[in-house]
């Protein structure tokens, strides 16, 4: 689930193979991905468009829906899409779509085992950035502070510590830092302190460009989510039926949003409300957090 910046909601739907478009006025209008021959697409990633529209993932499609309803996609296998320059070879499975610092959506996949890293935009469709000779998952990524793009990786093969933070420059240079054994990095966001802040297991951490590491343990978590900056420059978070609020200086609240069962994807609103994604429930909720 993201918000454009008109205000419109559009939110994922994998089991319809659908992205729902939800206006300001309530109206809600369901966009079926365009399909092939092989399995329903499955959307999972979406990301804001400058335009209004939105870039998503899902399977081994990758695409721009606009606001009035058109899709623009590329895929693999026999099934190329209609964007410029599709063919047999793209985009391989995409993942972890981010708005880059050159206004293009960047996104990793794979390629005969190894790790991808590319961006795509409307004019000249996908262009690979780097290849890089080893494989891992990548969580989620997000411009930086400081001209790159960063993510959380996890399950590095044949590395000594398998999960950490990853940083790739627009010329294709590539770092990783590795965190510690027991952590389990996940939704990532740039802060309003400049430092990178992601999910972790049992807590918030906090990642300075510097390489400092700073846990902040949430109490009673089993499973925290999605990150979000919030209206008042802070760090929201979902955790389980839960909704927490983080400042950069380390202080946290928690509150139990009434009805909740398992909230996922937070937006946060204008007016300091939050549009949040009950996951088992199979409903959005809105939630004023109380003064």
């Amino acid at each position: 689930m993201v918000q454009s910046r008109d205000g419109t909601l559009w939110v994922a739907e994998p089991s319809l193979a659908a992205i729902a478009q939800i206006a300001l006025s309530g109206k809600v209008t369901q966009h079926p991905l365009p399909r092939g021959n092989g399995f329903p697409p499955s959307p999972s990633d979406l990301v804001p468009s400058p335009d209004c529209g939105i870039w998503y993932a899902a399977g081994d499609q990758l695409g721009h829906l606009s606001r009035s309803g058109k899709f623009t996609w590329w895929g693999d296998g026999a099934d190329v899409g209609n964007g410029p320059g599709a063919g047999p070879d793209v985009p391989g499975f995409p993942d972890a779509l981010a708005l880059g610092p050159d206004d293009t959506v960047w996104y990793e996949h794979s390629a005969a085992g190894d790790k991808v890293f590319s961006r795509v935009d409307l004019e000249q469709g996908p262009t690979r950035i780097v290849r890089l000779d080893t494989q891992f998952s990548v969580v989620a990524m997000t411009e930086g502070p400081d001209g790159a793009v960063w993510f959380t990786q996890r399950d590095e093969y044949d590395a000594k510590q398998r999960e950490g933070i990853g940083r790739l420059t627009p010329d294709g240079t590539y770092r990783k830092w590795p965190l510690p054994a027991d952590a389990s990095p996940g939704d990532l966001v740039t802060g309003p302190d400049r430092a990178l802040w992601f999910t972790d297991y049992g807590s918030i951490s906090r990642f300075g460009t510097d390489g400092d590491l700073t846990r902040y343990p949430v109490r009673n978590a089993t499973y925290l989510s999605h990150l979000a900056v919030g209206t008042d420059k802070c760090l929201w978070f979902t955790a389980d039926h839960r909704i927490g609020r983080l400042t950069p200086q380390g202080n946290m609240t928690l509150w139990a949003v009434p009805g909740a069962q398992d909230l996922g994807a937070l937006v946060a609103v204008e007016d300091g409300s939050f549009w949040l994604a009950d996951r088992k429930a199979d409903v959005l909720r809105r939630f004023t957090p109380p003064q």
